[in-house]
């Protein structure tokens, strides 16, 4: 069973050595989205060499699960009703958001966005 989805910030976190993620991951079940290795990778490009940034975003290819394209209205709404309340929210973020979601797990992130929101797991 799946305990979570996580985010890109949850992955950068790991790959930095954070210790509160690395016992999540070493303990815990974690899938993700393609997207969120998208947007990893480009995060790893600016802060590490390209080929140790390539190989995090390889390792992560086989925590991807599948979404259901319905998924993307549902992210659509979380996007805009996270802009109503002035909390920031990439489309990459409602997208992972909403995913998890529809998976019946809870969001793993440190974004602070997100603090506070049901069905999140807010790591920092």
């Amino acid at each position: 069973m799946t305990d979570f989805l996580a985010d890109s910030y949850a992955f950068v976190g790991l790959f930095e050595g954070n210790e509160r993620y690395v016992r999540i991951f070493r303990h815990r079940s974690v899938v993700t989205t393609a997207l969120n290795v998208l947007e990893v990778y480009a995060t790893l490009l600016r802060r590490i060499e390209r080929k140790e940034a390539r190989s995090h975003a390889l390792a992560l290819i086989r925590l991807v699960c599948e979404i259901p394209s319905e998924v993307a209205i549902a992210a659509g709404e979380f996007r805009q009703t996270m802009r109503d309340r002035h909390r920031d929210c990439s489309y990459i973020d409602a997208w992972g958001y909403a995913s998890a979601q529809a998976l019946g797990v809870r969001f793993l992130t440190g974004d602070p966005g997100f603090k506070g929101l049901e069905n999140v797991e807010f790591v920092r």
